[in-house]
């Protein structure tokens, strides 16, 4: 070993051979550099050894003695004997041979060497596929290859890992970041899938019981599988690579897992290497404040009253009776959707989130290290608060204190007081330590939406919109409809007046203020905003109000159809010329998601038209005309039977040549409930049987048979991909269903295998 101050000297050129300690003065280095600039000696180029490279990760200091204009014919000589023996490692003396022999021992010494072509054919194939997928950076064949190499034996796994360079695993895990995968593989994105149309698609394939995408489950289980192999051949993550496990943590809705892999942060020593950014994503994830972390579900975001309890408020006993039978009855309707997986009882996963302690000490530890705050630190941080109801503290301590924002009253139940330099908003600004973005909009948006301050949210879009010149999107509006829709709703708002909070109910009229006021901004509404207004006017009762709006959704439903039918046969087209084109089979799984997501809704619209007219004068117009017209308008979105009521009884109407939904018991899920015992007078746990129905119809999303035996016909009239008529499975007789693969899984494989 050579000691840690000799130089090597190459045509008035010397180097260390290793790196000094961090902070040697510039001093220092310069007189190891020229300790020996009196005794160099003459180079004997034949008896000159090989240069090994004995740590190829460590980077070396050079520093220029002095300048040579010309290379001499003696030193081109000597780098040319250095690259020849460089281009050929096996031609090596016998008195300098190192061992090339790769083993999970010497892993970590191989971190910066490339992947060599030879190194590439040795590894399984899976692996192989899987690079080639991932330098066309083709995320759904890069998961298609992910879930193959997880199929491999342990061993083998841990032997290709360690063979691989350190810099491709990281790769590797970047492109498997589930926001990426959001955009480029799930064809659900950024939908709500409710356990209504999750029943009539038939999304079993798609989501697990708790409401989950099975996408995001199974790709956190293959990279903590390709953790343990890393792990296991002497290497430890990253910070970056903890990032993207958190991420795949908060998409798998599992808060106790993003626990976990922030506490392996302490166990592998390094816990010293956690930035804002290392912060902001573990808040994330252990909150679930991205949308995605609850697979765009805001009523499990919601923050119930019963959850306030003994935390930020106290509520009489017979509130938290009445509270509780709400919540059992909720829960039969809703299944798993949104409970915890790690309890054996059904405890919803907002329930974990209700005190204000764990965010607490992460937000004075930030302060007490000395932490760089940003902006998106900032927001994490105001969800999770959002989460626990600590709404005063959001106002005061990040708010006021890092945004510049005073409000004049910190919740809608507040006093005014007296003050007038506040503006219309009762807000006002000073100087800001960092300076608001669009970001900040949708964490107020979901802390006091969440909570039932609706018109505390409006008012801080508004100034911040207002103050610093940013426009509000649609998306911003879309959060506002959809809070003031969820507290308005019948579930919710019972559950307000029950624990004697009505201030927390929005006006019924509300949503068509927040609509005006988007349409104020010039902002075009798109489907998710009709559905939104069109379900709260038929709540309303306002039929006549809600026909232009219905027939607007119509023409964009028509829209989605024909971008549909154009992905179907780009589809058609790959598939007969053989062309491996993910990015058409995305479009074409997307396409057929929006169509069937968007006939779901226009049918329930349809559904609540007719189950909410009432007349009780035979010679009403809207039961002798309106409601007769309006079946004929929007036949193919009725039920069939269409039934309505009238003054003298029900009609029913029947139309054999358009088709019938079925729907069949499939099982039925037990469930123990927590909730105290009216008889006992304790607490325990009550047990239930909800019955699980499933749908099957042609505009369902059940099956995946390949092309070639369904035909272009069959693909640009239905959604479902079976052979069966409208989606329903041979088995089917008499409301039984025996066990199938339709059921199940897929009973054929895509044409291309892109399916996955």
């Amino acid at each position: 070993m050579l000691p840690a101050t000799s130089t090597a000297a190459f045509g008035g050129h010397r180097a260390l051979f290793h790196t000094p300690p961090r902070g040697t003065c510039s001093r220092v280095i310069s007189l190891r550099l020229h300790r020996r600039s009196r005794a160099t000696t003459h180079i004997n180029i034949g008896s000159f050894l090989r240069c090994q490279n004995i740590h190829p990760s460590i980077r070396g200091f050079a520093t220029a003695v002095e300048s040579t204009n010309a290379v001499s014919d003696r030193e081109f000589a000597l780098f040319n004997t250095l690259m020849t023996q460089l281009k050929s490692p096996n031609k090596i003396s016998p008195h300098n041979t190192v061992s090339t022999n790769r083993n999970l021992d010497m892993a970590g010494a191989d971190v910066g060497k490339p992947l060599t072509g030879d190194l590439a054919k040795q590894l399984p194939s899976p692996i192989q596929k899987g690079l080639e997928a991932l330098r066309q950076r083709d995320t759904r064949r890069l998961l298609i290859y992910l879930g193959k190499i997880c199929l491999m034996g342990e061993l083998e796994l841990q032997e290709a890992v360690a063979a691989l360079p350190r810099t491709t695993i990281t790769e590797f895990l970047r492109s498997l970041d589930p926001l990426r995968v959001a955009r480029d593989a799930d064809p659900t994105d950024k939908a709500h899938i409710q356990v209504g149309m999750y029943q009539t698609l038939h999304l079993e394939s798609v989501v697990d019981d708790w409401g989950v995408r099975k996408l995001y489950s199974q790709l956190l289980q293959c990279m903590l599988a390709l953790v343990v192999a890393l792990k296991a051949s002497g290497q430890v993550l990253q910070t970056e690579e903890y990032i993207y496990l958190l991420r795949c943590a908060g998409a798998a809705s599992d808060p106790v897992g993003a626990r976990w892999i922030w506490n392996d942060m302490v166990r592998t020593q390094n816990a010293d290497w956690r930035q804002s950014e290392t912060y902001a994503e573990y808040i994330s994830a252990r909150f679930l404040t991205r949308p995605i972390y609850t697979s765009y579900d805001k009523t499990r975001r919601l923050v119930h009253p019963r959850n306030l309890h003994r935390s930020r408020i106290r509520l009489d006993t017979r509130y938290v009776y009445a509270l509780d039978r709400l919540r059992f009855n909720q829960r039969i309707a809703r299944l798993y959707k949104g409970l915890l997986k790690d309890v054996p009882y059904a405890e919803d996963i907002m329930r974990k989130m209700r005190k204000n302690r764990p965010v607490t000490n992460l937000f004075y530890k930030l302060m007490s290290d000395g932490h760089f705050i940003t902006e998106p630190l900032l927001c994490s941080l105001i969800v999770g608060f959002g989460r626990a109801g600590s709404l005063r503290f959001i106002g005061s301590r990040i708010l006021h204190a890092y945004f510049g924002i005073d409000m004049r009253r910190l919740t809608y139940n507040e006093s005014l007081g007296t003050e007038t330099t506040y503006d219309e908003n009762g807000i006002r600004s000073h100087a800001c330590r960092v300076r608001p973005t669009l970001r900040l909009m949708e964490a107020v948006v979901e802390a006091y939406g969440s909570n039932g301050e609706i018109a505390v949210a409006l008012q801080l879009v508004d100034h911040i919109s207002r103050t610093f010149s940013i426009p509000i999107p649609r998306s911003i509006w879309q959060d506002l409809l959809e809070w003031t829709y969820i507290m308005g709703s019948p579930a919710v708002s019972v559950a307000w007046k029950k624990a004697n909070m009505q201030f927390k109910i929005p006006n019924p009229a509300a949503i068509k203020l927040i609509w005006d006021a988007m349409i104020s901004h010039h902002v075009q509404p798109g489907f998710e905003q009709y559905n939104i207004l069109i379900r709260n006017l038929l709540g309303r009762h306002q039929f006549g109000k809600v026909m232009p709006f219905i027939r607007q959704a119509v023409d964009l439903y028509d829209a989605q159809c024909q971008e549909y039918e154009a992905a179907v046969l780009e589809y058609v087209r790959m598939i007969r010329d053989g062309v491996r084109f993910s990015n058409g089979v995305h479009r074409y799984e997307r396409a057929r998601f929006r169509k069937a997501q968007m006939w779901y809704d226009i049918r329930v619209w349809c559904r609540a038209y007719l189950l909410g007219v009432r007349s009780y004068n035979p010679s009403n117009p809207l039961t002798i005309i309106a409601v007769p017209d309006f079946i004929n308008e929007f036949r193919r979105f009725i039920p069939n039977p269409a039934q309505y009521r009238t003054a003298t009884g029900y009609i029913s109407l029947f139309d054999p040549a358009w088709e019938r939904l079925h729907g069949i018991s499939v099982s039925h899920v037990p469930m123990a409930i927590p909730m105290k015992l009216k008889r006992k007078r304790v607490w325990g746990h009550q047990f239930v049987k909800a019955r699980k129905l499933s749908v099957f119809s042609s505009h369902s999303l059940v099956g995946h048979v390949p092309v070639a035996k369904l035909g272009l016909v069959t693909l640009l009239t239905s959604t479902a991909r079976t052979l069966e008529p409208s989606g329903r499975p041979s088995q089917f007789w008499g409301g039984n269903v025996k066990k199938s693969r339709s059921l199940t899984e897929s009973l054929y494989s895509d044409d291309d295998d892109d399916y996955f």
